[in-house]
């Protein structure tokens, strides 16, 4: 029967039976949003896949006669307008569908871009964007489904990790050693440029410590323009002054065994984040001093636990990292010396 249908479809398209029988194009596949810009600025995309063919037979539609339009929130077509969209190529008049092909990013894959500007404050959609794909044949147009994404599904575009980590121990003066690598241009696992106002970075070392830039330290300098305080979290705006790679001098050499960094991209309040790339400039210590109970950290349990050990409660530490003050004996003292150390004393 199956068989029949086809041979009859096949008919029909062939002798132009349009009025008796009409090809159906597939629902898009593969629709995802990409968000790379914020409320008020950027530029963003709906990515997709057309199948170019027929819903019910799998009949190869001719591009020429295929065409999609743009939904938002409930169902409201979206209009590709002149003024806004008029430097992309083909736009001559406002427009609420689009032929297959405009804008197309790859032989199986197509990309709609979207401009979020001032102009659109809110976004254009709050909830949800979609996608119907028609086909227009011998005056009769049919339609698929409309698939959508929805917002709230939606995260912003993952930033590429940072590359080229070079570490220069310097000599110890001020500002002579640096950690240099490249997140310039900005772009997503994919290749695709972010907007660089959305971008921003943290350096961490040894055991994912976030390095805290102290404003009396690199604000007077001006190092880092535009800082206005203290800092862990840098945007991109304030990278020093190098055009490729990025780099960061530091005041005085850290005391680090590794360092790295992680890139952040940032959508109305929303982040991703890339990996945290290290580099090792040092041999990982055998242990931390004041960490009495290895979990890499000096805080208020290791307070606990050396109370619990000088109150011989046969708790297991780390003999060295007790020995604060270092005269081989685990005492009252070393107590004293690490609350100074985890109070910051």
């Amino acid at each position: 029967m199956k068989k029949l249908l086809l041979i009859f479809a096949a008919f029909a398209v062939a002798f132009g039976a349009s009025a008796q029988f009409s090809l159906t194009p597939k629902d898009p596949t593969n629709v995802v949003w990409q968000d790379f810009g914020s409320s008020v600025l950027g530029q963003s995309n709906l990515k997709f896949k057309i199948d170019l063919k027929d819903a019910t037979f799998g009949i190869d539609l001719n591009p020429a006669n295929v065409s999609y339009s743009i939904f938002t929130d409930d169902d409201q077509i979206f209009t590709f307008t002149v003024d806004d969209y008029g430097s992309m190529d083909g736009i001559t008049e406002d427009m609420t569908e689009i032929p297959y092909g405009f804008g197309k990013h790859s032989m199986n894959d197509s990309i709609v871009f979207f401009y979020r500007t001032n102009n659109e404050n809110p976004p254009f959609f709050t909830e949800r964007i979609g996608i119907q794909v028609y086909y227009n044949f011998n005056g009769t147009k049919t339609a698929s489904n409309i698939v959508y994404t929805y917002l709230e599904s939606v995260t912003p575009a993952t930033p590429a990790n940072a590359t080229d980590l070079v570490w220069t121990p310097g000599d110890g003066t001020d500002w002579s050693s640096k950690f240099e690598f490249d997140i310039i241009p900005p772009v997503d696992v994919d290749g695709n440029a972010l907007m660089q106002s959305n971008v921003s970075y943290t350096i961490f070392y040894d055991y994912d410590k976030p390095y805290t830039f102290l404003y009396e330290e690199y604000g007077p300098y001006d190092y880092l323009h535009g800082m206005t305080g203290d800092m862990t979290e840098i945007p991109f705006s304030l990278i020093h002054g190098y055009i490729t790679p990025g780099a960061i001098h530091f005041l005085h050499k850290p005391d680090f065994w590794r360092i790295g960094v992680q890139v952040y991209y940032t959508i109305d309040g929303v982040r991703s984040a890339s990996d945290i790339v290290y580099l090792m400039i040092g041999e990982e210590p055998e242990y931390i001093l004041g960490d009495v109970n290895g979990d890499h950290e000096v805080d208020i349990n290791d307070v606990s636990d050396l109370i619990s050990y000088l109150l011989d409660n046969n708790v297991a530490i780390i003999q060295q990292a007790a020995n604060i003050d270092g005269n081989s004996e685990i005492d009252i003292n070393d107590l004293t010396d690490l609350i100074d150390m985890v109070l910051g004393l």
